[in-house]
């Protein structure tokens, strides 16, 4: 059988495409006490990644690369999902991994979390991470190649490799950071929310109620925008296209304020285009005119005010990156800020409420504040 990939001239490589290199890969795999995981796959144009190309590395050194597009690695991945596995930015990784199979693992280390909680920043690209402590920079010249192409270039199964095999020593001198900082715990069930994650239906993504303009909108307006964004939502997942070339957000507003009722109406603005109107236009009408969401289905509008108290949240977590090393989009990422803008320091929890929970508490309460000296934005105490 002709392969699909390059042999590497390294000898512990194996290339895994053919059902019987899956199964012997699966087999070995399901022997180590740790396994290094990377994947290659194409986001553009798609509903969901496509995968092209699973990286594996062992931590004696062998490794795997393996072609989703020779043959199916379901089995492959259920042996991967049973080991400990280290990532570098796995949100991807993991949501691929279990739409190919079913699973994901659940033990997991990601070195981009663990950047983030010692003071290289979050996310770190690899290549930063690793010029921080392995000091040399990986070569990422490779990262935006033709993924689906056959067969790869030697170039590209050497970036491929690599970006596995730098994970285990990525993994020793982090775990060191962190227990030195006492946030080895925290490293861990961060990571591992990836994991739960990826076992979780994707959502969709209401954007629009993050639009500045998004509190000034009436009832009528919210209701419609959210019943287009969720048909448009449906039409690229049945047509595998981002849900945005289905509709964009500039039209999707205009008619979520006109409210058309009949084609002639919605093809009145000159911008939204004919074979939109001619592909979708009736679909589109009836869903406006149809709009009935119950009260306890509607997605929430942060209001200004909320808002307006989730940036100075960000604001106060940014200020405090330099001097604890804790990466600001981490400890408090958006959805967060508005969430406990909207319900309060009840909202942090597991580690972020060990990591943050007093001092954020003292910042509600009034007794730590922003304030503007000489050099800029700083953080007082009363």
């Amino acid at each position: 059988m002709t392969q699909s990939l390059p042999k590497p001239n390294d000898s512990a490589t194996h290339v895994i495409d053919n059902d019987a290199e899956v199964r012997v890969a699966a087999s070995q795999i399901g022997t180590l006490s740790q396994i290094a995981l990377d994947t290659e796959f194409h986001a553009e144009r798609r509903y969901h990644p496509e995968l092209m190309l699973l990286q594996l590395a062992g931590p004696a050194g062998q490794t795997w690369i393996a072609d989703p597009r020779a043959c199916d690695l379901g089995r492959l991945i259920r042996a991967i999902a049973t080991r400990p596995v280290i990532v570098h930015g796995g949100q991807a990784d993991m949501a691929i991994l279990h739409r190919e199979s079913g699973v994901a693992p659940s033990e997991l280390f990601d070195v981009q979390i663990a950047a983030g909680l010692v003071g290289l920043g979050y996310p770190a690209r690899l290549g930063n991470i690793c010029a921080n402590l392995l000091g040399s920079p990986i070569d990422k010249g490779a990262t935006l190649s033709d993924w689906s192409l056959r067969p790869l270039s030697p170039v590209q199964v050497r970036y491929a490799l690599q970006d596995v095999q730098v994970l285990f020593p990525l993994l020793r001198a982090l775990t060191e950071r962190l227990a030195t900082h006492g946030r080895l715990a925290w490293a861990q069930e961060a990571s591992a929310d990836i994991s739960r994650d990826a076992n979780t239906s994707r959502h969709i993504q209401h954007k629009w109620t993050q639009w500045e303009i998004a509190p000034g909108f009436d009832a009528d307006t919210q209701g419609t925008l959210q019943a287009i964004f969720e048909w448009r939502d449906a039409r690229g997942r049945d047509k595998d296209q981002p849900p945005h070339f289905m509709l964009g957000d500039g039209i999707a507003l205009d008619l979520a304020r006109r409210r058309p009722h009949t084609l002639e109406a919605l093809a009145a603005n000159r911008r939204i285009p004919g074979g939109l109107v001619r592909r979708y236009g009736a679909e589109l009408v009836h869903i406006i005119a149809n709009v009935n969401i119950p009260e306890h289905e509607r997605v929430e509008v942060p209001s200004a005010h909320i808002t307006t108290t989730a940036d100075a949240l960000q604001m106060w977590a940014k200020l405090r990156e330099p001097i604890t090393g804790l990466a600001a989009k981490l400890v408090m990422p958006r959805a967060l800020a508005l969430d406990i803008a909207h319900h309060g320091i009840i909202e942090l929890k597991g580690w972020r409420e060990a990591a943050i929970g007093a001092p954020l508490s003292e910042f509600l309460e009034g007794k730590s504040a922003i304030q503007m000296g000489p050099e800029g934005l700083y953080l007082s105490q009363s």
